[in-house]
């Protein structure tokens, strides 16, 4: 199987936009269809293999606290449900990254993120303090002010005519 699943994670690798993709969304797929291997065993697997490269990953949970262990996996399953993977990252030696890249990888982040965060906006409760608020406004408007420089630096990749 191992061989199966190496050659899997390197079609995926080669065929995605992202280029740098976090292990714990591709092991989610392949177990979608497979029964093993564990995380632990996948991750492992992969970063024995010397065509991928390990990335610095990231994780969504540091400083933050949960009443209990529910709490903080139900925190974990919507950051997952909206593309924030927690975790090491991998990518395909082979494959370059470039500024091009880069900037599309931005630019498509901070639109998840803005897109979040007027989500959060929509469904906050009546009872929240307009302090509260005005911090979630506060946050948005940063999403947009990093949009807006993007375009007037020219790495837009929808703004092709620069406007």
């Amino acid at each position: 199987m191992s061989s199966e699943l190496l050659n899997w994670v390197y079609a995926y690798l080669e065929r995605d936009e992202e280029i740098v993709v976090p292990i714990k969304r591709m092991w989610n797929e392949w177990r979608a269809l497979h029964p093993e291997p564990s995380l632990d065993d996948f991750t492992a697997l992969l970063l024995a293999d010397d065509r991928f490269e390990e990335m610095e990953g990231v994780d969504h949970t540091e400083g933050l606290e949960w009443e209990s262990p529910e709490e903080f996996e139900e925190y974990v399953r919507d950051m997952e449900a909206v593309g924030f993977f927690s975790g090491p990252r991998l990518k395909l030696k082979a494959r370059e990254l470039t500024l091009e890249h880069i900037t599309r990888m931005i630019k498509l982040h901070n639109d998840r993120m803005e897109a979040a965060l007027q989500q959060a906006r929509a469904v906050m409760p009546d009872d929240v303090s307009e302090e509260e608020e005005g911090q979630l406004i506060d946050i948005i408007a940063l999403a947009q002010e990093l949009r807006q420089q993007l375009r007037e630096a020219g790495l837009d990749p929808d703004d092709q005519d620069g406007v």
